[in-house]
């Protein structure tokens, strides 16, 4: 099972000063390659069908700390295809989440993932995005609990975690989610 992917590495511009770009496509290729070993565990693949060097979104810094806004504005921004939309940006300081999901975006799937500087951190960020994306919500974990603790290492575990571990359950939900389903699942 393989999913589309459209890439767009969308840096910021702040009053039409462009920041520097921290994503690559060499660096998208390398986190696409940890989000494939995490999603190999349900047999999901998720490959790049198009690759964009997006130009800069101008938007203040102050602006940018809301998910939901930033993944609006992202999405708006292109027309729809058949392929979830990836959008990679710079880090976004104080923002709360490594990323954004919304299953229903206009005009299509779309997720954004902050740069976290290496390899793994990058791709579990997107691994955990796409996750969202299959109708998997964030696992809280009550760490008083020996057993609810255990879970600390899984991928959806919310906020900045490292964990990239799935359940049996969160598989066979991602198996059957309209994402899936919507690209031959």
């Amino acid at each position: 099972m393989s999913i589309p992917l459209k890439i767009y590495i969308t840096p910021f511009a702040e009053k039409g000063v462009a920041e520097p770009q921290k994503w690559s496509g060499e660096a998208a290729k390398k986190a696409l390659d940890v989000v494939n070993k995490i999603w190999a565990k349900a047999k999901i693949a998720f490959v790049i069908n198009d690759y964009v060097e997006d130009k800069p979104l101008d938007m203040a810094k102050s602006a940018r700390n809301n998910d939901q806004r930033v993944l609006d504005v992202l999405s708006f921004r292109h027309a729809p295809d058949n392929a979830v939309h990836i959008y990679l940006v710079n880090p976004i300081v104080n923002l709360s989440a490594g990323g954004g999901s919304y299953l229903h975006s206009d005009p299509e799937p779309a997720s954004f993932v902050q740069w976290y500087g290496n390899d793994f951190a990058n791709g579990r960020a997107w691994a955990h995005e796409l996750g969202h994306l299959m109708s998997l919500d964030h696992v809280d974990v009550d760490y008083a609990d020996e057993k609810q603790a255990a879970l600390r290492s899984n991928l959806m575990t919310k906020g900045l975690s490292v964990g990239s571990d799935l359940t049996s359950q969160q598989i066979s939900t991602a198996k059957s989610s309209k994402l899936v389903k919507r690209f031959g699942g």
